[in-house]
């Protein structure tokens, strides 16, 4: 990494400035395994992320590496209720048991998107951005592929593994976090200060 390395706080209007790189972004984690999107669902993040921001409460963290965006996880407070009306959303609701609704909702936050460049993962940008974003929260959720590597870092930094559902033929798991569950590193990072 250069020393142009930038770590931001963003709100909505701030993850609007970065759109074309956030899109590049995208397409840099999600058209490798195991996701392996397709061109049209690639091309589709503008709207989705359009429709992202519309979101209220939406806020994030964006690492910067000079002019090229390198991380981001943002996301924003969950509602009373599920979220229905896109196919995600939908999916997801058929799928979720009124238990694991409960954790699903206010007072938890969605995370909606966790990317970090390949070539600068393995390297904590990830786990540091995840951490940093949700320990505002005392709850947080997010879906992942099963087999993304993400999935072993949310299970050692203590998220819980709740169920898998797929979307549009791309299958996903939720997982959820509560303030009180931190386990593994997270604890340690948390008994330090």
């Amino acid at each position: 990494m250069s020393r142009a390395i930038a770590v931001r706080a963003v709100d909505a209007f701030g993850l609007a400035t970065y759109a074309r790189r956030l899109e590049r972004l995208y397409r840099l984690c999600f058209s490798t395994p195991p996701w392996l999107e397709s061109e049209e669902r690639l091309l589709g993040f503008h709207d989705r992320f359009e429709r992202h921001l519309a979101n209220p409460g939406v806020s994030g963290v964006v690492v910067s590496d000079g002019d090229a965006v390198v991380g981001v996880v943002y996301g924003w407070p969950s509602g009373a209720e599920l979220a229905s009306g896109s196919p995600f959303d939908d999916a997801l609701a058929a799928a979720a048991t009124p238990d694991i609704v409960r954790r699903l909702v206010a007072p938890a936050v969605t995370v909606a998107e966790l990317m970090v460049d390949p070539g600068h993962q393995r390297r904590g940008i990830g786990r540091a951005l995840l951490t940093r974003y949700v320990d505002e929260f005392p709850a947080a959720w997010l879906a992942t592929h099963p087999d993304a590597p993400a999935a072993t870092m949310y299970r050692q930094e203590g998220w819980r593994q709740e169920f898998e559902f797929a979307v549009d033929l791309y299958p996903l798991v939720v997982f959820t976090w509560q303030a009180s569950t931190r386990t593994g590193s997270a604890a340690r990072r948390a008994a330090r200060g």
